[in-house]
């Protein structure tokens, strides 16, 4: 027996996949780039996240401004809430190379670098498994263009779990076939880094993995080895804290994170349809994010269900399951697919979270590819035609029921009529039915016409595949580029040139509103705002807009219908979309108290009549309790009359608030927290509420927005650290309230003096101010977590090192075990069979 594979090929494979990759990558991406003028415009969060975001930590990194962003929401922890979609990313470090300008220029190459080395980490964990290396690197190209990767370059930096996790499995196979020590945890540590969240799934993944290589022997258990397992992973998800652990403490109070899938939607998927749009993804292109198309009732539009490999579909995974039964490969697929199905399984993989996602998929993907490539390489192993034919008969049959079933469409003032087809977009659905059959039609000749001259058909799939990657991938990109919310000239003109038309000198300064527009487009301006699409903010700006009635999940778009938000949080200005052949109007129909004063960069601008600058008094406090009972509907304008604060904070500030002894007594005893009043005017039997003499009219607003803005600060300037601001108090010991969302990595001086900061009015931050004195206030912001972090970082990276030294690590300890051993003839015949 000797450990060499079939054919001793030295080609450098590893560099034909990256590059087979970069350049179908750019037979896509390019023409796109070309249409819109050298950007790479998608739709969706695509263009107004991803451009932003790389944009914006782009700048903030260059400029030292890594602690608080203001231009983030209202305001928010700058590595809690972009280590999630860009901070580990090697990609977007590469960009701190460039200059601002040419950041946005950056995301088609970054996309083509994406999808090369998708396919370079995809064949260096498969080339373990198949005896001839160029399928390895068929099966790269199948990862890197297959239905989940397409699907998930919406989300741009889904990515890079893409990338790295196949460097984590072999680096796992590594350390058991030849004993190197040390990659394990450098590929622990790596996939911690790029993005913690699918590290999540990734270490469950992991698990299952192993203990399945276990039981199919191709492991074998050694406590000892199973020891320096458990240090390297351990040691080297320690060096990921430097980034991992603030990241974790800046999501704690998002109540996203904490809904635990419960009850039978444990069980069943509330929404049947969904069981068929699983299994629609396999044999299909996965319908794009936010359109169901083939399973339009089936929820979950973001949800990234899509499990399509090109070409080859799932012919040679259900011949495997057939032939190969009890294989090691084929029990993870069906423990997968089992998963896949049910939905507190599915829901492991992000630690029971109730939101459904199939965001682990890409992890399936590579299992099936695996078996696909392994199938192609060893085709005499497997029947064709227990892979083909119930595959072909699965997409013919589904195409047609769901193509062609009628059903009854109603519209309002007319008749029903009868529509043939359940799909949501006949023309979508059929080119990708198109698209699959294609594929299969292409992998029956490859089989009939070349099985058996193995060179030839390595050829002709290669160009095959080529040919429908580059169709396929762009008839997909092109119809999903047709549901952007606005055009590229749009975007072109108004949005990436950065508001470079506007004029206000103090529009960076100060917060703005955007109606009625793209997402963030305070965000590709950089100025302060409160409109915001963006999942990761502090969670009392999610308590905040929650308790005032403005549903706050995955961004923050409090309407026109809550006015005295504009006041509370100091909002200047009022951006519209010009529209054509329509002049604006001289006030503001949306909400009171807003002037036209210009037209600017494409929008029709309008100035609060009645701004409030950040930072302000109260002349009135109003309990917890009290503000609870208060309806929905007019929270939002009760909290320009008075400071909401615990009774606790009540107390404490007794001098300011006029606390007394037993004052609540009677309010304790008639506020039921379980049974809100929800009234204008909420009423206490033996306790006199403020709230009975609130008026809630828009001469009322004007009246408090007035009393506000005279009682505030007459500076206020963000900074590196924080904020710093100037208020002359003219009266006597106050609260100064500031409308920065409250975190507990703040700290705060007056005049020198470190003084307390309070949470007050939900989720924003006070302090106590001295009377009649011309008060200095700074605000310094430490990332939360962040010093603890790098102190783990530091000493597992020391304990690791020590490990390795020790262990002499890197180096392989055993010969290296290769899938397939061969026999050898006699060394006067010198060939191998």
């Amino acid at each position: 027996m000797v450990l060499n594979r079939l054919e001793n090929d030295k080609r450098p494979y590893a560099l034909h996949a990256f590059l087979w990759a970069f350049l179908l990558a750019a037979f896509i991406v390019v023409p796109i780039m070309v249409y819109d003028r050298g950007y790479f415009l998608y739709y969706g969060d695509f263009n107004v996240q991803q451009i932003p975001f790389y944009q914006l930590a782009h700048d903030a990194i260059r400029s030292g401004n890594t602690g608080w962003s203001h231009l983030t929401d209202l305001g928010a922890n700058f590595i809690g809430s972009y280590s999630f979609y860009l901070l580990g990313s090697p990609f977007f470090w590469l960009t701190i190379l460039l200059p601002s300008a040419w950041v946005p220029y950056a995301m088609g190459p970054l996309l083509m670098l994406k999808l090369g080395f998708s396919s370079l980490t995809a064949y260096i964990y498969i080339r373990r498994y198949v005896r001839q290396k160029k399928y390895a690197v068929i099966g790269g190209i199948l990862y890197a263009f297959s239905g989940f990767s397409i699907y998930n370059i919406f989300f741009f930096h889904f990515h890079e779990a893409i990338i790295f996790f196949p460097l984590l499995l072999a680096a796992l196979d590594e350390f058991h076939a030849t004993k190197r020590k040390g990659v394990v945890a450098l590929a622990v540590f790596a996939c911690a880094v790029v993005n913690y969240y699918f590290f999540v799934g990734q270490v469950i993944f992991v698990i299952i993995y192993y203990f399945v290589k276990l039981i199919s022997k191709t492991y074998r258990f050694r406590l000892s080895e199973f020891i320096s397992l458990m240090i390297e992973c351990v040691f080297g998800f320690g060096m990921s804290m430097f980034l991992v652990l603030p990241s974790i403490a800046a999501i704690t109070g998002n109540y996203r994170v904490s809904e635990l899938i419960n009850g039978w939607n444990a069980l069943i998927y509330p929404h049947t349809q969904r069981y068929i749009q699983i299994f629609v993804s396999m044999l299909f292109p996965g319908d794009v994010p936010s359109k169901n198309n083939f399973t339009p009732s089936a929820a979950g539009k973001w949800s990234s269900v899509a499990l399509y490999l090109p070409v080859f579909s799932m012919t040679y995974v259900v011949a495997s399951l057939r032939d190969k039964k009890h294989s090691f490969f084929n029990r993870m697929l069906i423990i997968l697919l089992i998963m896949a199905f049910i939905p507190v399984l599915n829901s492991i993989f992000q630690l029971l979270n109730a939101t459904y996602y199939a965001r682990w998929f890409y992890m399936l993907t590579l299992i099936m590819t695996v078996v696909t490539v392994k199938a192609l390489d060893c085709q005499r192993e497997i029947r064709f035609n227990h892979g083909f034919l119930p595959v072909a008969i699965a997409t013919g049959v589904t195409a047609v029921l769901i193509g062609l079933t009628p059903q009854k469409i109603q519209k309002d003032g007319q008749p029903d009529s009868i529509q043939f087809g359940l799909e949501a977009s006949q023309e979508h659905f059929w080119a990708f039915v198109i698209t699959a059959i294609v594929g299969l039609a292409l992998t029956y000749l490859l089989y009939w016409l070349y099985h058996n001259k193995p060179k030839w058909f390595y050829r002709t799939a290669a160009l095959s595949l080529s040919v429908f990657v580059i169709a396929y991938s762009s008839v997909y990109m092109w119809s999903a580029k047709m549901y952007a919310d606005r055009k590229e000239d749009f975007m072109l003109n108004y949005a990436l040139n950065g508001g470079k038309e506007l004029t206000l000198k103090d529009l960076k300064e100060v917060r703005s509103d955007f109606y009625n527009t793209s997402d963030n487009m305070g965000m590709f301006w950089q100025v302060p705002n409160i409109q915001a699409f963006h999942s990761i903010v502090p969670g009392s700006v999610i308590d905040f807009y929650n308790c005032v009635g403005v549903k706050r999940d995955v961004g923050s778009r409090p309407s026109t219908t809550y006015h005295g938000l504009r006041g509370l949080l100091s909002v200047k200005y009022l951006f519209t979309e010009t529209k054509k052949n329509e002049s604006a109007k001289a006030y503001s129909d949306l909400m009171p108290g807003y002037k036209y004063i210009k037209t600017e960069n494409g929008f029709d601008i309008y100035e609060n009549e009645y701004y409030v600058p950040m930072g302000f008094t109260y002349d009135q406090y109003l309990t917890t309790q009290e503000f609870d009972d208060l309806s929905d509907h007019v929270r939002h304008l009760a909290l320009m009359k008075a400071m909401v604060l615990t009774q606790e904070q009540m107390e404490k500030y007794a001098d300011i608030t006029g606390y007394t002894e037993g004052m609540y007594q009677n309010l304790n005893a008639a506020h039921d927290e379980y049974d809100l009043q929800d009234s204008y005017h909420p009423q206490y039997p033996g306790f006199d509420s403020i709230t009975a003499d609130f008026g809630y009219e828009d001469r009322d607003y004007f009246e408090d927005a007035k009393k506000r803005s005279n009682n505030s600060c007459s500076q206020f300037a963000y900074t590196q650290e924080g904020f710093h601001a100037h208020f002359s108090n003219t009266g006597d010991d106050n609260l100064l309230f500031f409308s920065v969302p409250y975190d507990e990595g703040w700290t705060a001086t007056v005049n020198g003096e470190p003084v307390d900061i309070e949470k007050v009015s939900v989720g924003f931050m006070a302090v106590r101010v001295p009377g009649h004195t011309d008060n200095t206030i700074e605000f310094r912001y430490r990332t939360p977590m962040l010093s603890e972090g790098c102190i783990i970082a530091a000493g597992s990276f020391i304990v690791l090192a020590l490990y390795l030294i020790v262990n002499k690590g890197f180096r392989a300890q055993r010969g290296f075990r290769h899938q397939y051993r061969i026999k050898q003839k006699s060394q006067e015949q010198g060939d191998m069979v």
